[in-house]
């Protein structure tokens, strides 16, 4: 059996709509909503942000240099926008809970930036469940780079085959399964977790 359960946050812990910012910034820049977010994910500009090249300020000045954002929109009204990505998933949430109350040792690991990260730490079952957040920012590296989950596997002094790791990319996996982790590819719009975790952990 597993002693331990290792959730991703995106689109596991919480949902993730991330056209929600673009179509909420975009009226204020000289993009499109498409272009906006053609422009945030998949290169460097993400790459850097989430694994903590530069803070949120720095990130908010280059997407503005990007977007061509008009000169009142604020770092303050950017953050609430760049916020309306992450949604609540009570379905993770409930799966979180579950593997506490049977024992298992919860943690995060995530390529998350600063910006999200608060919304882990505003929300209490996801900030004080798990014991650890292994999360891209801090670290400097990120999925599927095998020094996240080793990273992990070095905190907590587990071995891999004693944690089941939960990620909705089958890339991210992969590379925690030829790590020596159980792995659990979920959906959330097919899965229940809380139903898996009673099988599994039981």
């Amino acid at each position: 059996m597993y002693k331990a359960v290792v959730f991703d946050f995106g689109n596991v812990l919480c949902g993730l709509d991330r056209m929600a910012f673009a179509r909420a910034a975009a009226p204020r820049s000289q993009l499109s909503p498409e272009e906006l977010d053609a422009a945030l994910w998949g290169g460097s500009l993400e790459r850097d942000h989430e694994t903590g090249r530069f803070d949120s300020h720095e990130f908010y000045q280059r997407v503005a240099q990007v977007a061509g954002f008009d000169p009142g929109y604020s770092y303050e009204e950017f953050v609430a926008d760049y916020r309306r990505i992450i949604l609540p998933n009570p379905d993770g949430e409930a799966g979180l809970k579950t593997a506490r109350d049977l024992g298992a040792r919860c943690f995060v690991l995530s390529n998350t930036a600063f910006l999200h990260a608060t919304m882990i730490f505003e929300n209490e079952i996801l900030a004080s469940i798990p014991e650890l957040h292994i999360l891209s920012y801090k670290i400097g590296y990120m999925k599927p780079d095998p020094r996240m989950w080793l990273k992990l596997l070095e905190y907590t002094g587990l071995d891999a085959a004693d944690c089941l790791y939960i990620d909705d990319v089958k890339a991210y996996c992969d590379t925690a399964e030829g790590l020596g982790f159980g792995v659990f590819c979920y959906d959330k719009n097919q899965h229940f977790l809380s139903q898996i975790l009673q099988a599994v952990l039981k």
